[in-house]
C-alpha cells in the first residue's frame, strides 16, 4: 500500500469508524448493498429517460468535469434517509465527543438535506479541488466502478504516487509530524461524511466503464425536544457558525424543487 493511501476493500456492511487524518473529521461507513443496488436501479432508470435526465441535470451548478450529474428526487432520497441519518448522527456525536462536549438535555439533531445528486464519471474525467457551500456537512457514497479498474490500479500502484480514480481530501499545510491530505482508493459501498468546507477532489482514470457516486449537502441543527422526545417547532439553533449565503460548488442554488 502506498504511503498516505488507504482503502476499505472487504469492509463488512454496517461497518463504521471515525477517521482523524487532520483537524476536520471524516466518518467512514459501509453502505448496505441493498441500498447501493436500489440507487443504481434508480439512476439507470433516469439515464434511460433522456427527457427526465435533462430535467434533473445538475451539471451547471457543480464544478465536475464529468459526463453527467443528476439530482436525486426527494421521494427517492427519503427512502434512504433512515440509513443516512444514522450515519450522520454518529458523525455528529463522535465529533462532539472528541471536542469534549455533548448535546444539551432534552435536545437532538435536526438533519435537513438541501440537495442530493449522482455523479457519472468516465475515463479521463475528473472533479477539481472544491468545497460545498451554504451547508454544514457533505457526503460521498460509491455506487459503481469500472469493471477493470483493479487492473488499472495494479499497474498504477507500481508508481511512486498512485492516484487514478482516487478521491483526495485536503486540509491545512504539511508538517514534520502531520499530514495535510488523505487519498482513498474507493470500493463500492464506501460512504464518507465530512464538513462541507473540507477541500476534496477526484482524480481521472483510464479504464472503460463508469465510476458512479452520489453526494448530498446537509444542514444540521440542535433541536429542543419535549418529554416524549418529539421536536418542539421553532426551538432549534445551529451546531456551528452560520453557513455561507450560496449553496453548491458554484454560486447557484441546489434546492430540490
Amino acid at each position: 500500500m502506498a504511503k498516505g493511501t488507504i482503502n476499505f476493500e472487504g469492509a463488512p456492511e454496517g461497518k463504521g469508524m471515525p477517521l482523524f487524518p487532520f483537524a476536520p473529521m471524516i466518518y467512514y461507513s459501509k453502505l448496505p448493498m441493498d441500498m447501493v443496488r436500489a440507487l443504481n436501479k434508480y439512476v439507470n432508470k433516469i439515464v434511460k429517460n433522456k427527457e427526465k435526465a435533462k430535467k434533473l441535470d445538475h451539471s451547471d451548478n457543480l464544478v465536475g468535469k464529468v459526463t453527467q450529474e443528476i439530482l436525486i428526487e426527494p421521494n427517492e432520497l427519503e427512502k434512504h434517509m433512515p440509513i443516512l441519518n444514522e450515519i450522520v448522527a454518529t458523525f455528529l456525536n463522535t465529533d462532539l465527543q472528541r471536542n469534549f462536549t455533548s448535546l444539551g438535555a432534552n435536545s437532538g439533531f435536526g438533519i435537513n438535506y438541501n440537495s442530493a445528486w449522482v455523479v457519472r464519471q468516465f475515463a479521463g474525467e475528473y472533479n477539481p479541488a472544491h468545497i460545498h457551500t451554504a451547508c454544514d456537512m457533505s457526503c460521498i457514497g460509491y455506487l459503481k466502478l469500472p469493471e477493470k479498474i483493479n487492473e488499472e490500479w495494479e499497474e498504477d500502484y507500481k508508481d511512486h504516487y498512485p492516484a487514478n480514480g482516487h478521491v483526495e481530501f485536503i486540509h491545512g499545510q504539511p508538517g514534520r509530524m502531520s499530514t495535510h491530505t488523505l487519498k482513498i482508493k474507493p470500493t463500492v459501498g464506501d460512504f464518507f461524511v465530512f464538513p462541507s468546507d473540507l477541500i476534496h477532489m477526484v482524480y481521472p482514470f483510464k479504464s472503460e466503464g463508469e465510476r458512479r457516486s452520489f453526494s448530498a449537502n446537509l444542514h444540521v441543527t440542535q433541536e429542543e425536544r419535549d418529554e416524549n422526545g418529539e421536536r418542539i417547532p421553532g426551538k432549534s439553533k445551529p451546531l456551528r457558525a452560520q453557513s455561507l449565503e450560496t449553496q453548491g460548488h458554484a454560486l447557484k442554488s441546489f434546492d430540490l424543487a
